[in-house]
């Protein structure tokens, strides 16, 4: 049983949406990437060697890059060409950018509304305070009026005069006189009043920005002319006086003119510290003009006498090419995109990346979502640390941030839960969103780029929590690999921020192994995922569960690890998860284990408990156990994929034995016994890997009754099976099609035909049964070959199948 259960985890699908094969490990892995024989990688060697040669190539003109002397004034001896793409920053234009920006910021005013309030709030005082006066005291004249005047003064806060005061109390202080005196102040200060129109003079033609303070509502007025001083003000009200007091109280004019025009203030001034504050923030929005050099552009040709602006262009590229090798660099780029292409072969084979199926669930975008945003999150984040934190250490620089980001664990997670070509599409995406936020960094790309593509490898190499640790130093060692190219590209590999950046990028990777062992049961739980990891721990014959069925009831184990044995088989075959149908397999008659002795495998030649049960009664108690395993599978808290399986391994598929036998009881008469009754309730088989244990159940148990297996039996027994399988509809909701059948039919007949092989007959036991060898199925020289018959059996099912209207 251990060579048959160890043998059996050898085998697994090429891909898989929530567990595969067995895979090697990455020792093993490793020594066969040093082992590969020369027929199978010549071509690519060949082709990666051309494609390095041709980078040096281009990278290597010469062996090293010149060095000539420019001096300011002189002319030109020497040719030059920028090396590579740079900028230029143009202080000139930037200040005189800056200057304008200054300029251009018109100047703040705030007008301010609580001064107009105030102001009537004050008129309306003043006029009721007087009404009450009048109530009370009567006619105000001579002490009082004395009185009453100076008390208005107060109110008003202006001088009243006799004239004027006489005038308010011969009109009684009227509601009337007041809303005019109010209108004829708001008419002037509604739209504005400065204390000194010079300070208006020098913003004509430019404008400025009104600000209401209490609303914070601003807008620009070009016109600043429209805005009164005091002087101005005052004219205007007069003239609007004409149209603002009655005619009948015309006579009245001069004095309510006169009054008013006391009572406006200034409401409308400058702001000096929000417009300098304006200034120094448009100043410093001013990017640094810059001006860029392409590669392979003229910065100075023979016989030009060298300028300041020739000196500034070749100091930046002298700068750039000092001490860096033109070998050094072209090896650099030849590594770097080796690696790089080495990678997106090697995922995409050991993927399977032309096969996966794209995730298309809506749990699964949701999950990708969030990862995504994650990323992008994280890279962000990196930007703003670098930002406010890089070069404040003389060893921590801006890359550190970047390199130390565990960017690898999105692409890790995505293919333990969903399949490796999905997280390799997803690497490249995260990869390329480094530059929404590190402009130009093509470093940091392929950084992410080949860190993502080794960890999309994930389901090949992870197969329990330790391997995902273990991944991530390896992915750490990678990282560092990297980073150790890049400053080799930059000519500073001996430099005093290397040991960072490498410590820096070897954390990430360990960051990222942890992150995904800690993070991943919280993922297939949040998500109903069921990894790899998982169903490997399921398939582990110390499971309390699968421990608790070989003890109470041995022969369903048994027949579980061959219906196991077989769906493997099979499900390697056409291309299904191998892992998860054997698990399936393993659990799919745990129900079983409620009544164990009513089932005829575990009843060991004893006493037949159907024969004193009625046939419905029987056909109930063998239904019941889809429903006490789906019920025990989510006691003991197994997998959804698994509980599918469960409840699917029968279908709607018929009892046949018991409603036989309960027709027979009934005299025949099929109008007495419904055949619903005889039913497993269902629902059929919703995946390949549910269809093939329905089909590996029935013929695993068929297979026992059948006293001669010789190949050709057992091979025309799983062909009729598989044809009553689909005759009957039990295959129609699953994506089994006809050439997975032919396929899982010579599957299960080679497993089937392994179980019950014949033994030499030794000669003691040729003595004994004194009849010589047994002849398989009467005479053997009649029949055809083994592999002929196979053959046409195969036909003969996809002729029926065809007949069935299933082409």
């Amino acid at each position: 049983m251990e060579k048959t259960e160890k043998d059996s985890r050898k085998k697994g699908p090429r891909f898989s949406r929530t567990g595969d094969r067995r895979r090697p490990s990455f020792q093993e892995v490793l020594k066969q990437a040093g082992a590969w024989s020369l027929a199978l990688f010549q071509e690519k060697a060949v082709l990666l060697l051309f494609f390095g040669l041709f980078v040096v190539w281009v990278h290597a003109p010469s062996l090293f890059l010149p060095a000539p002397d420019f001096r300011l004034g002189e002319i030109s001896r020497h040719n030059l060409k920028a090396s590579k793409d740079m900028f230029l920053e143009d202080e000139a234009m930037t200040e005189k950018k800056r200057q304008e920006a200054a300029q251009g910021v018109l100047t703040v005013y705030d007008f301010d509304e609580k001064i107009n309030l105030e102001l009537q709030k004050k008129i309306r005082s003043g006029f009721l305070a007087m009404r009450e006066a009048l109530k009370k005291e009567g006619p105000l004249a001579g002490v009082k009026a004395v009185e009453a005047r100076r008390r208005l003064e107060r109110i008003w806060g202006v001088e009243v005069s006799s004239a004027e005061f006489s005038f308010l109390a011969n009109q009684r202080f009227s509601e009337a006189v007041e809303d005019t005196l109010i209108q004829l102040v708001q008419s002037v200060m509604a739209v504005g009043v400065v204390q000194n129109k010079l300070d208006l003079m020098g913003e004509e033609g430019k404008g400025i920005v009104v600000r209401k303070p209490a609303s914070q509502i601003e807008f620009r007025v070009q016109e600043v002319e429209r805005f009164p001083d005091l002087n101005d003000a005052r004219d205007r009200l007069e003239k609007r006086s004409v149209y603002l007091v009655p005619a009948k109280n015309k006579e009245f004019r001069p004095l309510a003119v006169a009054l008013a025009q006391k009572l406006i203030v200034p409401n409308l001034s400058p702001n000096k510290s929000e417009t300098e504050e304006r200034i120094r923030k448009a100043v410093r929005e001013v990017r640094p003009v810059l001006f860029r050099i392409n590669k392979g552009e003229w910065l100075i040709r023979t016989g030009e006498r060298v300028t300041e602006d020739h000196l500034l262009k070749i100091r930046m590229e002298l700068g750039q090419r000092k001490g860096l090798p033109v070998l050094w660099t072209s090896l650099g780029w030849a590594l770097l995109w080796g690696l790089l292409l080495f990678m997106v072969y090697y995922t995409a084979q050991k993927g399977k990346m032309g096969w996966a199926k794209a995730a298309s669930k809506l749990q699964d975008l949701v999950f990708l979502a969030i990862l995504l945003a994650l990323s992008i999150l994280g890279i962000r984040t990196a930007d703003l640390l670098a930002q406010t934190q890089g070069g404040s250490s003389s060893w921590l620089s801006d890359q550190v941030f970047l390199f130390a980001l565990p960017i690898a664990a999105g692409p890790m997670m995505i293919s333990l839960v969903l399949n490796p070509s999905v997280a390799f599409v997803f690497a490249l995406v995260q990869s390329f969103s480094v530059l929404t936020f590190w402009v130009g960094s093509q470093e940091a790309v392929f950084y992410f780029a080949l860190a993502g593509l080794w960890a999309s490898l994930a389901r090949v190499f992870c197969h329990n929590r330790w391997d995902l640790f273990r991944m991530g130093s390896y992915l750490g060692l990678i990282q560092t690999t990297v980073v150790l190219i890049f400053q080799l590209l930059q000519g500073r590999l001996i430099h005093w921020e290397t040991p960072a950046l490498l410590l820096s990028a070897f954390g990430g990777g360990i960051l990222a192994g942890i992150i995904v062992t800690g993070f991943s049961p919280l993922i297939e739980r949040i998500f109903g995922y069921t990894t790899e990891m998982k169903l490997l721990e399921w398939a582990n014959m110390d499971q309390p569960l699968l421990r608790e069925l070989m003890v109470q009831a041995p022969g369903t184990y048994h027949h579980s690890i061959i219906v196991g044995n077989m769906v493997e088989a099979a499900a390697e075959a056409i291309g299904a998860n191998t892992l998860l149908a054997r698990v399936g397999a393993y659990y799919h008659d745990i129900g079983k284990l409620r009544k164990p002795l009513y089932f005829v495998e575990n009843q060991m030649g004893g006493e037949n408990k159907h024969e004193k049960l009625a046939p419905s009664m029987s056909a109930l108690i063998l239904i019941a156990h889809v429903k006490d395993g789906v019920e025990l599978a989510r006691q003991y808290k197994l997998d959804a994929p698994i509980i599918d399986i469960i409840r699917e391994h029968h279908g709607t598929g018929l009892i046949s034995f018991f409603y036989q036998k309960c027709l027979d009881l009934k005299g025949g008469d099929a109008s007495q016994v419904s055949m619903d009754d005889f039913r497993y309730p269902g629902p059929k088989p919703q995946t390949r890997e549910a269809g093939l244990v329905l089909l590996a159940d029935g013929i695993e148990a068929a297979s026992r009754t059948l006293v001669d297996p010789t190949p050709a039996r057992i091979q025309g027994l799983v062909v009729k099976i598989i044809q009553n399988a689909f005759v009957d509809g039990q295959l129609d909701e699953c994506e089994l099609t006809l050439k997975d059948l032919a396929l899982i039919s010579a599957s299960f007949t080679k497993i089937l035909t392994g179980i019950f092989h014949h033994r030499i007959e030794y000669p003691e036991t040729a003595l004994k049964g004194g009849g010589g060898r047994k002849k398989i199925n009467g005479d053997t020289d009649k029949q055809p070959p083994e592999a002929d018959r196979s053959r046409q059996d195969l036909e003969n099912l996809l002729a029926n199948l065809k007949s069935l209207g299933a082409f």
